[in-house]
């Protein structure tokens, strides 16, 4: 049978096409957390259950897998805390910046990533109240190297409630630390500031390279060309061994 070579190579673009916009729409380029642990979970199974679902952490402590702890004391959570509803859904961990000692000054927490001078980086993170009992306005101030935010979060919901916020920053170094303390925080109905949340924090890079769709196109393309002509190729060999 005669080879109609055109018909053959539109086929072959066509599959290509086909292919590209697949890969294209199954592989998206997402950049990756630069923080360690940032949903404050149990990791390293150094949570110590005081009973209640919490633990009492002091400044300076390493506890939390990835972080210290700054400025104050505060609390360290899980879902199963009797302080409910009073949860994150971000995993099964958060923290609480008023601790135990429910004033002020709140705890906080850091930890140093490594960054790219020049470029750069959204710090995200979630505050949660739960109204009535926690409400708001609750306040935080989110440090990234010489960069400074004061973050305040009142939601009008009831129950458990949690918002984000974030912070763009330009690296100046090689090294960033990163800081999130509690500044304020509301009476509610149990006549204080008792309930700070936080979780859910991320550093991640803005202006990472990502491959454009003609280079990618370009290159399924070529391989599905190598492809088809090597078949050929290899129909022709055979057809001629057979008449030999």
């Amino acid at each position: 049978m005669k080879l109609n070579w055109k018909s053959g190579l539109s086929k072959v673009v066509m599959a290509s096409s086909s292919i590209t916009v697949i890969s294209l729409i199954a592989v998206p380029a997402q950049a990756a957390n630069l923080l360690q642990n940032g949903s404050f979970e149990n990791t390293n199974g150094t949570f110590v259950n005081n009973g209640l679902g919490a633990m009492s952490l002091p400044t300076g402590s390493t506890t939390i897998p990835g972080w210290t702890t700054i400025n104050q004391e505060l609390g360290w959570l899980n879902n199963n805390n009797i302080y409910g509803p009073v949860i994150t859904p971000f995993g099964d961990y958060f923290l609480d910046l008023t601790g135990y000692h429910d004033s002020f000054p709140y705890g906080g927490v850091t930890q140093t990533i490594s960054t790219t001078v020049g470029s750069t980086y959204k710090l995200s993170l979630n505050l949660g109240v739960n109204n009535p009992f926690y409400p708001g306005p609750i306040s935080v101030r989110a440090t990234a190297g010489s960069t400074s935010q004061t973050f305040t979060f009142n939601s009008s919901e009831t129950g458990n409630q949690w918002g984000q916020f974030n912070l763009d920053f330009t690296a100046s170094s090689t090294s960033t630390p990163i800081s999130i303390v509690g500044i304020s925080s509301a009476s509610g109905v149990y006549l204080g500031g008792f309930y700070l949340g936080l979780d859910n924090v991320s550093v991640e890079e803005q202006n990472v390279a990502i491959p454009e769709p003609l280079t990618i196109l370009g290159t399924v393309t070529a391989l599905s060309f190598g492809t088809f002509f090597r078949g050929k190729l290899s129909k022709k060999q055979n057809k001629g061994s057979n008449k030999a």
